[in-house]
Parts: C-alpha cells; structure tokens; sequence
C-alpha cells in the first residue's frame, strides 16, 4: 500500500468524523461558537465533507497519468465528499431551499464529470 492511500485513508476518516461532528473538528469547519442559522450549520458539515472527498482522491487516483482520466476522478471524488456531507447537514440539520440549489449545482458538474469519464473510456477502447 503507497503512502498516498495510506495518507487517502487518514483523511477519509478524518472527513468523516468531521462531517458528522463538526464541532470536534472546529478550527477546520468554522469556530467554536454555534452556527448562527441551518445553512451555515450544514456548509459547517461541507467543510468536514470536503476533506472526505480529498481522502477519496487519493485513494482512488494512483498516478496523474493520463490526464485525461486522473483530473476528472479527482473533481468527481471531491465532489462526492463535499455532496454527501452537504446531504448529511439536510438530514441532521435541517432542509434549506439554497442548499438544494447547491445539491443540483454538486449533481450537474458530476454529472458533466462522469461523461467525460465514459467518454475517454469509450474513446480508449
């Protein structure tokens, strides 16, 4: 196992934890004091989400060739760090017509992302 996945790993558990208690982590999702409303309560959780997806990068890019293949895997895992985390906040936190805005924005550019991805494996085969 390369120090890559091993350091993947570290922050995948570290995302986690910090997207489902946000308030361990609070130098990383935004202060010690409580959020002021339901939307920065669940961007709080994001922050935590967003290490997640970063650990998931580095699990799941082992090299940074092809670029073709390495850069839209990054872009997609990240994304799907900071979507679950930001689902989680809609769960625990609370339901906020913005947020969903954010959601559909998350699912649109991995829904692009995943295109390019079969369409480079299509092209390669």
């Amino acid at each position: 196992m390369s120090g890559f996945r091993i350091l993947g790993i570290c922050l995948t558990v570290i995302g986690t934890v910090a997207a489902v208690c946000p308030h361990w982590f609070s130098p990383l999702t935004g202060g010690p004091e409580p959020a002021v409303d339901v939307f920065e309560a669940v961007e709080r959780r994001v922050r935590g989400g967003m290490v997640l997806g970063l650990g998931l990068v580095f699990i799941a890019v082992p090299g940074l060739r092809p670029w073709s293949t390495s850069i839209p895997t990054a872009i997609f895992y990240f994304i799907t760090g900071a979507l679950a985390a930001r689902l989680l906040g809609l769960l625990v936190d609370g339901v906020v017509p913005k947020q969903w805005l954010l959601v559909a924005v998350e699912v649109g550019v991995m829904t692009l992302v995943a295109l390019w991805l079969w369409r480079s494996s299509v092209s390669a085969a």
